[in-house]
């Protein structure tokens, strides 16, 4: 299998460019329906407060799938969506690439260490944009799997990415999903605090960084047999380890170059993939369909 994926469920039609487009400007829709109020009352999200918070528009994607899934799939369609959402019985590799950033943070904490830079306390992991951090480090992270990881993913890769590879390979439909991810954010520049200073520069390296995680994911969600849970475990996981209060500095710089290089090697292997003709690195594994 090395080119385009059989289309979702949901889309079964084979008209999939209709589906997609109403999940763009629904997710975009709902989702800067919380965040451009906030905008222009001059709100400001900071890390550790409860308000204003831009956590309800991060299930912006995930109501938009479920609605276009809805509309073009049916009862079918919903069915289908649910189960790659509550799909955890996958091998246990596909596991350990899920939960690969919390399985780096002692590697990372080490180096931390090593460098003589001090050690961030357990409760910094508490302080993430939007959430109180008296919830504690498990409430905080619960409350990131939950909305920040399904709300996002149950969207981005559970709909967009399976509706794109109906049309595209798997590389170009993460390009196609990563641009949409990357202009859906855009309120956030407005009122989240951490998101203010950048400057243009780090726009790009933020894009960068988008990109190279939709990579990963796509590799992840495609080869793992199409689960939505995993993708929203390794998306919660990795923000935080590189979005938390913990994170400033070496923790997340290591974090993120680490997801960067992993992308590159998948996009050397792919685009080596596509030059000899062989099997697809990010499309699901032969005989398997679609995810």
């Amino acid at each position: 299998m090395t080119g385009r994926t059989s289309p979702a469920p949901a889309i079964a039609t084979g008209r999939t460019a209709r589906p997609l487009r109403w999940f763009f400007v629904l997710a975009y829709a709902l989702s800067w329906l919380w965040l451009v109020p906030i905008a222009l009352s001059g709100g400001t999200v900071i890390g550790g407060h409860g308000w204003p918070t831009h956590f309800p528009a991060l299930a912006g994607p995930a109501l938009a799938a479920v609605s276009v899934t809805a509309a073009y799939g049916g009862r079918r369609g919903l069915a289908g969506l649910g189960r790659r959402m509550l799909a955890v019985q996958v091998p246990v590799r596909w596991w350990s690439v899920a939960l690969s950033p919390l399985l780096l943070l002692p590697v990372v904490l080490a180096v931390t260490a090593a460098t003589g830079q001090p050690l961030p306390p357990l409760a910094d992991f508490a302080v993430i944009n939007g959430v109180p951090a008296s919830w504690g480090v498990a409430g905080v992270a619960l409350a990131v799997l939950l909305v920040n990881g399904f709300g996002e993913e149950t969207g981005w890769r559970g709909y967009a990415l399976p509706c794109a590879q109906a049309r595209w390979s798997p590389l170009r439909s993460t390009l196609v999903v990563s641009v949409g991810w990357a202009g859906w954010h855009a309120p956030m520049f407005l009122v989240l605090q951490s998101f203010r200073g950048f400057t243009a520069v780090t726009v790009v390296g933020w894009f960068i960084g988008l990109l190279c995680g939709a990579v990963v994911l796509t590799w992840l969600y495609n080869r793992s047999g199409g689960s939505i849970a995993l993708v929203a475990v390794w998306h919660a996981a990795y923000n935080m380890v590189s979005a938390t209060k913990a994170a400033e500095g070496l923790l997340a710089a290591t974090s993120t170059t680490l997801v960067i290089t992993a992308a590159f090697f998948l996009i050397a292997l792919e685009l080596f993939a596509a030059r000899r003709g062989t099997p697809s690195v990010l499309a699901p594994p032969a005989g398997t369909g679609r995810p």
